[in-house]
């Protein structure tokens, strides 16, 4: 998924003059550059080539710049269309000739290769209610097939192309590489028999949700064989960070915390070759401290700043930053008093010990409360929330309510 011409979201304001060159053209440059270092004799693009419509002239400029340098080193470039691009793709595919568009009109297509063949469908329209295997013909190629598919996996209700893991296990294909979820799951887990399944991911971070390692994958065919590895090429990445504070004197000195964590990441992302342009952290503050609202206070000021800092090259900055600690205090002790603090001590410890009755009745009527919020706007969208869910809130909300409590009192 390389949605050509959309803008990344929620950068800095420092970073706000860049966002192009950590856009998703960059990446499909750096694709095209290592397609030709690598040799290979394909390019694959499993759908939402393009985000759009409207995006028709930057996804020709950029799309056409890129197969136009594959094919001057005779490297094929195959492509499906996905829920994005369902009209535009066609069009560019008609606008640059050398690109080779599988499955028009939701009709399954196969491209022999010299190692293996290409299996493809195409959304014909925007949503698609019913699973594209439904119509899938026998397979006749005497080399491995890989599918391409743009789809939902595992998602009964979707409008979005639905299909489920059994149905592509039931397949003969040697492998299924899959667009539309932005997040890689693309294994050879022992459920798929060894097979490669899965989604391969954007190919850079679009937004601040899709965390981790982000690019091609380079795949390998020997026979029946097929190895698949991710070069890590995005310009932009976004990673989750804990950070434990139990050991931190002086909330003064978080920002020298941070700064010690992040560049630990920034030495394991060089590691794997996976060091983007530009690496946003979503921290989130996590152990026993004294600090309580003192530590609140110095992380929404190191977040107020929106300061970018360099690393290797990598531009990092701070996208967000929660603050989930423990109170450094001695629950059993305040449980002994009899007020307030006493009695939401005495909670904290039925809601952090052993299952038992008690803590039952806790959640229980925590979510008869929640319930409540089911007359509210959007109410209905997300699941129901679980009792594990309830549990954690009550547990965080309670920390948080009792070093306050705490803090007042002093």
């Amino acid at each position: 998924d390389m949605h050509l011409g959309r803008v990344p979201a929620t950068l800095p304001d420092a970073l706000a003059d860049q966002v192009r060159t950590l856009g998703p053209e960059i990446a499909w440059q750096r694709c095209v550059q290592a397609a030709i270092e690598h040799r290979v004799e394909a390019v694959l693009l499993a759908g939402d080539v393009v985000e759009g419509s409207r995006d028709f002239f930057a996804g020709y400029a950029a799309l056409k710049a890129g197969v136009e340098a594959l094919i001057a080193e005779q490297i094929q470039v195959i492509a499906v269309a996905g829920n994005h691009d369902t009209e535009v793709l066609p069009r560019l595919a008609d606008a640059v000739p050398e690109l080779t568009l599988l499955g028009r009109g939701g009709e399954w297509q196969l491209h022999e290769l010299s190692a293996a063949a290409v299996l493809g469908w195409s959304f014909p329209k925007a949503r698609v209610l019913e699973s594209p295997l439904a119509d899938l013909p026998s397979l006749t190629s005497s080399q491995p097939v890989i599918g391409l598919l743009h789809c939902d996996l595992d998602q009964a209700n979707s409008h979005y192309a639905p299909v489920t893991r059994t149905e592509l296990e039931r397949t003969d294909t040697a492998a299924w590489l899959l667009g539309h979820i932005h997040k890689p799951s693309f294994s050879n887990d022992d459920d798929a028999n060894g097979r490669w399944i899965g989604y391969l991911g954007s190919v850079s971070a679009l937004r601040a949700s899709e965390t981790g390692v982000h690019g091609p994958w380079l795949l390998d065919v020997d026979g029946a064989d097929i190895n698949a590895s991710q070069l890590g090429l995005a310009p932009l990445a976004y990673e989750t960070l804990s950070i434990d504070v139990a050991s931190l004197d002086d909330p003064e000195a978080l920002s020298s915390l941070v700064l010690d964590r992040s560049r630990q990441l920034v030495d394991d992302r060089l590691r794997h070759q996976a060091l983007p342009d530009a690496l946003g952290l979503r921290v989130t503050l996590v152990g026993k401290t004294r600090f309580g609202t003192k530590l609140e206070q110095a992380a929404k000021a190191l977040t107020g700043r929106e300061q970018v800092w360099q690393e290797s090259d990598c531009q990092l900055f701070i996208h967000h930053l929660r603050v989930d600690t423990q109170p450094e205090i001695d629950l059993a002790e305040h449980a002994r008093q009899h007020d307030a603090i006493g009695l939401l001590a005495r909670d904290l410890l039925i809601l952090e010990g052993p299952e038992c009755e008690a803590r039952s009745r806790l959640i229980r009527q925590a979510r008869q409360r929640l319930a409540l919020l089911d007359d509210a706007p959007f109410a209905g969208l997300a699941p129901p929330i679980s009792a594990d869910e309830t549990l954690t809130w009550l547990q965080q909300a309670g920390r948080a309510a009792l070093t306050q409590m705490l803090a007042s009192r002093e």
